[in-house]
């Protein structure tokens, strides 16, 4: 016999969480904010509490060195090129120089010139140097301006939080995750009821659920031992 599938749909959730509490499905009114409440939740905890759930883009570098942010992006994770078959991010660097136009670079102002930042292998060198390039974040103009890529380089991998929400198509959530979503969905009800003497016993509901959802994402005992044995060697530690 087949078990209880560990996704739920969305809407799913919002119908669970109407049963419970006792609402009327049926009124839309009500339904609609039910759903918009869902959202929000689903939004926040895989932004601040779910693992697993990173968006990975490969973006075609522009003729002015700049990556445009896809429609759903939400948060940043990283730039990456590929290295022996691993992500190497690229390093943030704020002092870049960068196209002022948004069609040319003007080399002779500055903009878009590699990053001098030579370097010679001794006790006394400094780090803080990235071979593969930089970053800078420009989310006013909803694009990452990119410096000192290998001349090959035409892509680079965008890592990102996405918003989760699918407009055009169902959207799936991992079933250890409603209960959490339901008790943000119930505190935030309760705020924007202005039923305030509720709020403190609910926001103490909510925070248990994060709590066991975290418990279940803790990193497993072999993911610091492995990380113990990457910093590892038969050396003479200092």
């Amino acid at each position: 016999m087949a078990e209880i599938s560990g996704l739920k749909t969305l809407r799913q959730v919002v119908e669970e969480y109407m049963f419970l509490t006792k609402k009327d499905a049926g009124e839309e009114a009500d339904y609609f904010r039910m759903y918009q409440l869902a959202i929000r939740a689903l939004k926040k905890i895989k932004l601040f509490h779910l693992r697993g759930f990173a968006t990975v883009l490969k973006c075609t570098v522009s003729a002015i060195k700049t990556i445009d942010l896809p429609s759903d992006y939400l948060s940043f994770i990283g730039v990456a090129v590929p290295v022996d078959g691993e992500y190497w991010f690229l390093t943030e660097k704020g002092k870049m120089v960068f196209s002022q136009t948004g069609g040319t670079l003007d080399e002779d102002a500055g903009e878009g010139v590699d990053v001098l930042d030579g370097y010679y292998m001794d006790y006394q060198s400094s780090g803080a140097i990235n071979r593969e390039g930089y970053y800078l974040i420009d989310e006013k103009n909803n694009r990452i301006i990119l410096n000192s890529l290998e001349s090959t380089a035409t892509e680079v991998y965008l890592l990102y939080y996405s918003t989760g929400i699918n407009a055009s198509d169902t959207t799936y959530i991992p079933d250890r995750a409603t209960e959490a979503i339901h008790a943000y969905m119930r505190l935030n009800d309760a705020y924007f009821s202005d039923e305030l003497n509720k709020v403190p016993i609910l926001e103490d509901q909510y925070n248990k659920r994060i709590d066991e959802l975290r418990y279940l994402d803790y990193p497993r005992l072999t993911e610091f031992r492995d990380a113990l044995y990457d910093v590892m060697n038969p050396l003479p530690q200092r």
